[in-house]
């Protein structure tokens, strides 16, 4: 699999005085983790990390880190930050394997104009990430809807998206990702009369 290198140093000093000395050389503390294995202790440069993110515009952007026991393929799991500067204080990754899916939240963006739109609604996102199962290759920077069929009232659940190939959606519930609210315009309700007669 594609991976991008992140630079890191080994740790093997911790606690909160250790972490403070880290995070005054430029640098915050973070793990990797790994099933069945004590995980990584390592630090990593916030700024690198955030770049990539920012680079890639994927939140599930494999990461290739050398943990000290070699180059791992990761991908983020969680992060600290200050509540007040925002800062990044502390970061968890996850070790991946090539033939071990995943489990994990992917963008969704829709695509295409809603004929509630052209009538005078508007398109509101109540979710912005689907739970997707996925092979590390496999997982997709966004999953695209296409919306162009939803009029006025109309919802796009998630049962009636599909994901890309290699990835399959996984909820217990069918939630809605879109919804077209608003009322017709004047203009597009004069149309609609026109239409009909």
């Amino acid at each position: 699999m594609d991976a991008t290198p992140l630079s890191a140093q080994s740790r093997t000093e911790f606690g909160k005085g250790a972490a403070r000395k880290i995070r005054a050389a430029g640098r915050i503390p973070a793990l990797v983790y790994r099933d069945g294995a004590d995980p990584a202790h390592i630090s990593v440069d916030p700024a690198e990390l955030r770049l990539i993110f920012q680079r890639s515009s994927n939140p599930n952007t494999i990461l290739a880190i050398d943990t000290g026991a070699g180059v791992k393929n990761c991908v983020l799991t969680a992060t600290q930050k200050n509540p007040v500067s925002r800062r990044l204080l502390h970061a968890d990754f996850y070790e991946v394997r090539d033939d071990q899916k995943l489990l994990v939240e992917v963008p969704v963006a829709h695509v295409g104009k809603a004929k509630g739109i052209v009538v005078g609604g508007k398109m509101q996102s109540l979710r912005h990430t689907l739970p997707v199962r996925a092979l590390p290759q496999d997982i997709p920077a966004v999953i695209e809807i296409d919306v162009s069929e939803m009029d006025l009232g109309d919802m796009m659940r998630a049962s009636a998206v599909v994901p890309p190939e290699g990835c399959e959606v996984i909820t217990t519930i069918d939630f809605n990702i879109f919804a077209c609210k608003g009322r017709r315009t004047d203009a597009s309700a004069a149309e609609a009369e026109v239409e009909a007669e």
